[in-house]
């Protein structure tokens, strides 16, 4: 009797841990949103385009020897997951935080990213002249240098800047807090991670395609940059005077 006792009891010990399990995988892909997931997708790997930034990262680390770009690389992986994560989580209440709103945030991330892209037009990139001259930018022997264009403004504004938290921003809006970490996240650390590969072998991409093509890239990229960095500039200034002049919006809008 106590055998078979123990045994009903065990089995349905069995059975309740099997059905905890299943409402937990119930939860799970009850707050994960497909569709979304691929909205989010297409929108970060638009924004985030890990071969827009192999011209870009060369032109910013000009001068820098192989290991001090690998090196940029490895910082603007880790600073692009880390601050991409904290926009997911707590991009809004962050900004919020400091009294700044993402209009301000657009405004100041347009005109960093506009004297980047004019530098790139003036000085365009050649891989060859870089290798030959490895402390033409003057790099530090502490890596200060490599340290101080890999966080700004090469992953903010360049690659995590205001487009991309204010699209993450706008994707948490439309799902739960749950749903943040089952749908949105797994999409910010692949893109973050494509993106790493992308500044991790410029240089080996560059003399594949060739310092003509790269040099065109960069010229071409610098214009389109620029433009990127107008339309941030008049974002934010509309969202801007959206909120501290409704008004005034809505007269021009109607008008």
């Amino acid at each position: 009797f106590n055998a078979r006792t123990m045994g009903h009891q065990g089995g349905t010990g069995q059975r309740s841990a099997d059905l905890k399990r299943g409402i937990d995988m119930t939860q799970v892909l009850g707050v994960f949103d497909g569709a979304l997931l691929l909205k989010f997708f297409i929108a970060l790997f638009a924004l985030l385009n890990p071969l827009y930034g192999v011209p870009v990262f060369l032109s910013m680390t000009k001068g820098f020897t192989p290991a001090e770009r690998r090196k940029t690389a490895h910082t603007v992986g880790i600073t692009s997951v880390v601050v991409a994560i904290v926009a997911l989580l707590i991009g809004e209440e962050f900004l919020a935080l400091f009294g700044v709103n993402v209009a301000a945030f657009q405004i100041a991330g347009g005109i960093i990213v506009l004297g980047v892209a004019l530098s790139m037009l003036k000085d365009p990139v050649s891989p060859k002249a870089n290798s030959a001259a490895p402390n033409a930018q003057g790099s530090s022997a502490d890596g200060s240098e490599t340290r101080s264009i890999a966080i700004v403004p090469l992953t903010i504004p360049m690659i995590v800047g205001p487009a991309v938290i204010a699209a993450i921003i706008l994707f948490t809006q439309q799902i739960g807090a749950q749903g943040e970490v089952a749908t949105l996240l797994p999409v910010v650390i692949v893109m973050c991670f494509l993106v790493w590969l992308g500044l991790l072998f410029a240089e080996t991409i560059s003399k594949f395609l060739g310092d003509s093509f790269i040099n065109a890239m960069t010229k071409i990229m610098a214009i389109i940059l620029a433009a990127v960095a107008v339309e941030m500039v008049i974002q934010g200034t509309v969202h801007a005077l959206a909120i501290h002049l409704p008004g005034l919006v809505k007269g021009a809008t109607l008008g």
